[in-house]
Formats: structure tokens, sequence, C-alpha cells
């Protein structure tokens, strides 16, 4: 005698395959708990085809019903095809327990599952999985996340130590510094004497060339006159004069890079004072100049503009985000402008650069932390929001315009003291 078909699958595939009335009471018992677990349950067989589908699962898949699925192959849903050999060759054993995969939804989105299976040998239709599946997306998310936060917060932890060390580096470059610039200007000072000496000595041959000489100390001059001009003594020391100008200009400069990156990384000075808006723009691009001289032209149009109060360690910090971002955003060359002015009660700066802009959905992400589009390692996505907070704390305000392809514009306003304005 033929079984009356039901309208649900699931108990039709029992009934096909396991005649006995008691055992399918038994599934169909099953199958009442399955529709109301909070995990997918998906019955198929071992070549792919999808039996059966709780509701959960099929939410899961994006799909409103097990007849949508009919034709369906459960391999499509597998976000790299080769996870499905893994599946297979992981069931061998007949039993999986929380293989982690991805998985397509029919929209086309992705979810992470945990899924869990079991094979089935008691059928006459052969054999079939029976395999749960726990979304686990949010979990992947967050340890993502967490991982993302981890590498971001020791880059972090790296720069910070780089930042206390940094004033002890420069004092450190200092004492060489030093005595190499006394030692170039008493090279100097020796130089000019020497300079002197030889000019007498050029004078004495010319006029001893004017009388009759014994053969022999006419001989005597005449290599010597003829030994200068095989070195060119005349351009020898005004080689060397130069040389030693440019040696001490060298000097200077390092000793000014080291004043300026004392004062950017003085680990405690908290005090308010008066600051010159343009002197901490001219300390950190005396700072950043490694970063910016090889890709960018940097030009400036600083006004003249009052004192503001802050903490110049601080607005140098700001500065320096901001244009090292300016320079990253330059993929070969380009400029970087920047700009200050006075408007009403407030001081302003303004840096432009030309490089690749910011995509419209992330500008108003920009001083959130930990936002970065940058690689992992060439970011911590703090650099921003380090610096809105410091210009909040300044009662201040940042703002950033932005078109992609064309550049970004990052602009500064920090209050005038009442006594100033």
């Amino acid at each position: 005698m033929m079984r009356k078909k039901t309208s649900d699958p699931f108990l039709n595939f029992i009934k096909e395959n396991n005649p006995d009335k008691a055992q399918v009471s038994l599934e169909k018992n099953f199958r009442t708990l399955t529709d109301n677990l909070p995990i997918g349950i998906v019955l198929t067989s071992v070549e792919g085809e999808i039996i059966n589908v709780n509701p959960e699962g099929l939410q899961m898949m994006g799909y409103s019903s097990v007849e949508d699925l009919a034709h369906i192959p459960i391999q499509s849903f597998y976000y790299d095809k080769k996870d499905r050999e893994i599946f297979l060759k992981k069931m061998e054993t007949g039993r999986v327990r929380d293989l982690e995969m991805k998985f397509k939804k029919t929209d086309g989105s992705v979810i992470w599952c945990s899924m869990s299976s079991v094979s089935q040998e008691n059928s006459p239709r052969g054999r079939y999985f029976i395999t749960s599946l726990l979304d686990i997306s949010r979990r992947k998310q967050m340890e993502e996340e967490k991982s993302g936060l981890l590498v971001q917060l020791t880059q972090t932890d790296k720069l910070a130590s780089i930042g206390q060390l940094a004033a002890g580096i420069a004092h450190e470059i200092n004492n060489p510094v030093g005595y190499v610039t006394s030692n170039l200007n008493s090279l100097e000072e020796y130089l000019s004497d020497i300079r002197k000496f030889v000019k007498m000595n050029q004078t004495l041959i010319k006029d001893l060339n004017k009388i009759t000489l014994p053969e022999a100390l006419a001989q005597m001059a005449e290599k010597i006159h003829e030994y200068a001009r095989d070195i060119d003594l005349d351009f020898l020391q005004e080689d060397m004069e130069e040389l030693i100008k440019d040696c001490i200009d060298g000097l200077d400069r390092i000793k000014k890079i080291v004043i300026d990156l004392k004062d950017f990384s003085h680990p405690g000075k908290k005090d308010i004072e008066p600051v010159n808006i343009n002197a901490c723009i001219e300390t950190t691009l005396n700072v950043a100049a490694n970063e910016l001289k090889y890709k960018t032209m940097v030009h400036k149009d600083l006004k003249v503009v009052p004192l503001i109060n802050g903490i110049p360690q601080q607005l140098n910090q700001v500065f320096l985000n901001i244009l090292v971002n300016a320079a990253q955003a330059i993929e070969k060359t380009g400029e970087i402008r920047i700009k200050t002015w006075q408007e009403n009660k407030d001081v302003f700066l303004s840096v432009s650069d030309t490089g690749c802009g910011i995509e419209p959905e992330n500008i108003s992400k920009i001083f959130d932390p930990f936002f970065t589009t940058k690689e992992v390692g060439k970011g911590t996505g703090l650099g921003m929001n380090i610096a809105y907070n410091i210009i909040q704390q300044h009662g201040g305000s940042i703002a950033v315009e932005s078109k992609k392809g064309k550049g970004t514009t990052f602009t500064v306003s920090l209050p005038v003291p009442e006594d100033t304005k």
C-alpha cells in the first residue's frame, strides 16, 4: 500500500526512507523541535541536494521556502568552493563539529557559520547529512576588530615610546654637533691665517722674480710657483672657505632640527602659554621635512596673526598629523599649500593637498578613533582623532573638505584671547 504524501518534504523523505511508523512519528517530533531552534538545520544528500531546511536555515540563506531551493545545490552557498571539499573530507569520519566557514546568501552578502554535521546511513536512498549552521558573523567581526585594534594599539605604543626617546636622542645629537661646529669655526679662523701666510709667500716669490737670484734659489722659487699652478692654489683657498661655510650651515640646520625636535616631543610641558601659530608651523615643517621633501612642493602663505593661548607641543602634533596625512595622500608628486590668516576673533590655518582625496562616505568618519583607510602598520587611525581632541581642548574647531581625486583641505580655527583682540 502506497503511503499518502504530505506537503512536508522532510516528512515525505522520512516516509520514503523509513517505512516504520514509529520512526516517522519520532522524526515528526524531531521536525517540530527543529522548527523552533535558533540555529539553521539543513538536510542534504552527499551530492549536495538540499532535502529540507528549517525556518532559521531558510532565513540564513535568504530564502522563504524549501521549494525555492529545489534545484539549488548546497555547494552554491559556499563562499569558497574548496570549503565543500574540506567539509566532505572531514565527513569521512561520519561527524564534523564546529567547522567555521563562510557562506553566501542569495542577496550576495556573506556570513560566517559554525557547522556541525552527522552522517546517516540507514536510508534506501543512500547516505545523507544532517547539518546545523550557527551564524557567527558578529563574533568573527569582533575578533577581526580586536585583532586590528591590537595592531593599532601596538603601533601607538611604539610611537609613544619613540616620542619619549626623541628628547633624549636630540640631546645626544647636540653634543657631537656642538664640538664639530666649534672645530669648524676654529678651522675657519686657521684658514684665514693660512691664507694670509700664503699670500705673503706669493708676494715674496713675485718680488724675487724681479731680481737676479742664485740658480739654486731661482729653481726652488720656480718649483714653488709651478706647484701652486698645478694644485690651483687660488681655487683651493676659495673652495675650502666655501666648504667650511657649507659645513657650518649644515650643522646649524641640524641644531635647529634638534631644537625643534626637543620642543616638539617635550614630554611633560602642559602649561598654557602664548603661541605663535606661524612659528609652530615652521617647527613642524622642519621636523617633517624628510616626509615632505621627496614628493611635495610646499607653498606657504603665512600672514601676521596674533598670538593664541595654548600648548605649542600639542598644536605641533596637530599640524604634523595633518601634514603627514597630506604627504601620504600624494602618490607620486604634488603640492601642499599652508595658509594662515585672522578673521574676526579667530586665527585660521588651512592645509591643502593635491592628493587622492577622501571617499564621500568616509568624510564623516575622519575624526573617529581608529578609523583609517591605510594598510595595517601604516596608520593607527588615531592621528586625526588626536588632532580633533586637541583643537577642541583649545576651544577651536577643525573641519575637512575633500574631492575624490582632487585633494583635501583641513581648516583649523583657534580663538584669540580677549586681551589681544
